[in-house]
């Protein structure tokens, strides 16, 4: 009974102080992006790119998210046009700025991935670091940019019909995208 009571109490004093700074101002999220991936792969040119992010601020400055971003082309090569794609999801952690720098955010993103090179399809490791501004439009609205660096590891995989796995090497990409987002 003590250790029922104790966690009672400390989840009802974890929800009042959430629920207290949500009164103050909004402090969770859900939004688009979309804008410009810049891949440095071999054979790869930019392209565009767009996705969702969802998060929470925990108290008034750290905040802790998700996001799924998602590009497609078809790339020239020597022998005609071949599919690279790439899917990235996962968590993302922010610090988010007050005072003179309010809207200010600075973070991490980790997750995976789901990468398509001609008829192989591998699902690495993706990471990377994220610089961002929002600026309220009222209360429940913002608007801002943002711009990521993220890698995608090495990984290897079979296609259709293939028996013998296929490697596909590591690469980054810059990423400048617009973001919209609504604030509750």
């Amino acid at each position: 009974m003590t250790k029922f009571l104790k966690t009672s109490l400390a989840t009802t004093a974890f929800l009042m102080t959430f629920a207290s700074t949500a009164l103050a101002e909004p402090s969770a999220w859900v939004g688009g992006l979309f804008g410009l991936s810049v891949p440095n792969a071999s054979n790869t040119n930019s392209r565009g790119m767009y996705g969702i992010t969802g998060g929470a601020k925990l108290g008034s400055e750290y905040g802790i998210g998700a996001y799924y971003l998602t590009s497609s082309k078809d790339e020239d090569t020597a022998t005609g046009k071949s599919a690279f794609n790439y899917d990235l999801y996962g968590a993302e952690f922010t610090y988010q700025f007050e005072g003179e720098a309010a809207g200010v955010y600075l973070g991490g993103r980790i997750g995976t991935s789901k990468v398509k090179s001609g008829i192989v399809t591998t699902s690495p490791m993706n990471y990377g670091a994220v610089a961002g501004f929002n600026r309220m439009l009222g209360e429940s609205f913002s608007i801002g940019g943002e711009l990521s660096w993220m890698s995608v590891a090495s990984s290897s995989g079979t296609g259709s019909g293939q028996t013998t796995s296929t490697p596909i090497d590591a690469f980054s990409m810059i990423n400048f995208l617009a973001t919209l987002k609504l604030w509750f």
